[in-house]
């Protein structure tokens, strides 16, 4: 299921796919914190009947590394 519009309304997955690019440099530490804040939000609005189900884009060195 995806993210729609329905009669005006906003319909989200109560899993939707996030995809974030970690990036070079200190964006591993970075990325690892805002993970975690982002699924303790989740879970404490939604009282764990929702989650973000987190997707790697590869960028920069990594991407280079690993493809």
């Amino acid at each position: 299921m995806s993210t729609r519009v329905e009669n005006g309304k906003l319909i989200v997955p109560d899993c939707p796919k996030v995809v974030f690019i970690e990036g070079d440099g200190v964006g591993s530490e970075i990325t690892k914190a805002m993970i975690a804040v982002l699924d303790r939000a989740v879970e404490k609005a939604y009282d764990g009947k929702r989650k973000i189900e987190w997707v790697e884009a590869l960028a920069g060195g990594k991407a280079i590394e690993k493809t």
